[in-house]
């Protein structure tokens, strides 16, 4: 499931930059929400005025009748992003239209959460995962590992890496097949977006056997968009790089 809200450019940032990580929400009478649907692995899609729309993945939805028994249990920590103060929370809380009387009548609600991306920076966020997944190390005298990187954006907002492993014997797997098979193993399969990064730090296009292997996942992947270069954000899609694959022509 996802669940689009609108959240405040404060609380946005905090999330994005990891200093928030439960959003507390409660449910108001004629809201279109229930958060009390929400489950792990449901993604919520938040959009601010200044961050824009971004991703969050829900870790945990707990349950409390009351601010003071939310905060007691949870800390404040990580719960606002203006206040540390317990008392100073709940009074701001409940400043917010609608919650005082709300959570009296149906409790409060404390969402964690898990950022997963932005819209407004997906690609420097799917480089950034790439390059850092890499840690070139020899495995041992026969395998390699970790030269190069590669992050994938999926269709149900999730980022799978991979690096590459090289052997002797040729039974290896690029970065860009690693992380495909992270998230079949995570039991997804379609791709929206690829960064690979090679071992000087370079942006690099897939191999001819990465095409053919995410042209055979998906009857969309011929739409799969893939970062040519990370400064103007140059895309350009799996499609035009195999434009005359075989799968097409199979009767």
């Amino acid at each position: 499931m996802i669940m689009e809200l609108n959240i405040n450019d404060r609380a946005a940032l905090a999330i994005k930059n990891n200093t928030k990580r439960v959003e507390i929400r409660a449910n108001k009478e004629n809201s279109e929400h229930d958060y009390s649907k929400l489950k792990y692995g449901d993604v919520i899609k938040f959009t601010s005025s200044n961050e824009g729309i971004f991703y969050v993945k829900v870790k945990d939805v707990n349950y409390y009748t009351s601010l003071e028994e939310l905060f007691t249990l949870e800390g404040t920590k990580y719960t606002t992003s203006s206040t540390n103060d317990k008392e100073e929370a709940i009074n701001n809380i409940n400043k917010l239209d609608g919650y005082e009387e709300a959570i009296k009548k149906n409790g409060v609600y404390a969402i964690h959460i898990e950022y997963l991306y932005s819209e407004n920076s997906v690609w420097e966020e799917l480089y950034e995962k790439a390059k850092n997944i890499r840690k070139p190390r020899n495995i041992s005298g026969m395998i390699s590992a970790g030269g190069v990187g590669a992050a994938i954006l999926t269709k149900n907002h999730s980022i799978y890496t991979g690096v590459c492993i090289d052997t002797d014997s040729s039974l290896g797997m690029c970065g860009e097949r690693n992380a495909i098979a992270n998230m079949i193993t995570n039991g997804e399969n379609e791709i929206l977006k690829l960064v690979c990064i090679d071992s000087k730090g370079n942006v690099i296009l897939p191999c001819g056997a990465c095409r053919e292997y995410m042209m055979q996942l998906s009857k969309n992947s011929k739409d799969i968009e893939i970062l040519k270069d990370v400064l103007s954000k140059e895309v350009i899609k799996l499609g035009e790089l195999i434009p005359y694959w075989w799968g097409n022509m199979r009767v």
